[in-house]
């Protein structure tokens, strides 16, 4: 049964933008919900919907019909069950690992810190002196 979504009473609107917010359009075009799309096979989606709605079917219901017709990909959105939840957290677990081990990486590269003037060794208080008797020779 075809209905236009304005018909639906207040309660029947909200079952049916939970559908149709849910359910893709499979006309082909940009991926947006049935509720989203323009293009005229989401008028036809749109209009089935409201007509599953209005002979009492919930929103949730109406999702599972079209789940059961042609598989989770009419869904916008994977749900995060299954196998399905590498699509949800693998993108946050990839960048917490590249965050750590670029954090890694950067620890290991830091510069080492200078070492005191104290910590010098002999050698190179024997160039200083060196130095210093060069440059009084250059004032006289």
């Amino acid at each position: 049964m075809l209905v236009s979504p304005d018909t639906l009473d207040r309660s029947q609107t909200a079952e049916y933008d939970q559908a149709a917010k849910t359910i893709l359009c499979d006309c082909g075009c940009h991926p947006q919900s049935v509720h989203d799309c323009a293009c005229g096979r989401a008028e036809e989606m749109r209009a089935e919907i409201a007509g599953e709605i209005a002979s009492g079917k919930t929103g949730a219901e109406v999702i599972e019909a079209y789940v059961a017709r042609h598989g989770e990909k009419i869904l916008l959105a994977p749900p995060a069950a299954g196998f399905n939840l590498v699509a949800w957290l693998g993108p946050g677990v990839v960048l917490v690992g590249a965050a750590l081990g670029l954090t890694l990486v950067l620890k290991r590269w830091r510069r080492p810190e200078a070492p005191a003037a104290a910590d010098a060794p002999p050698l190179e208080a024997a160039w200083k002196e060196r130095v210093d008797d060069a440059l009084r020779e250059y004032d006289r």
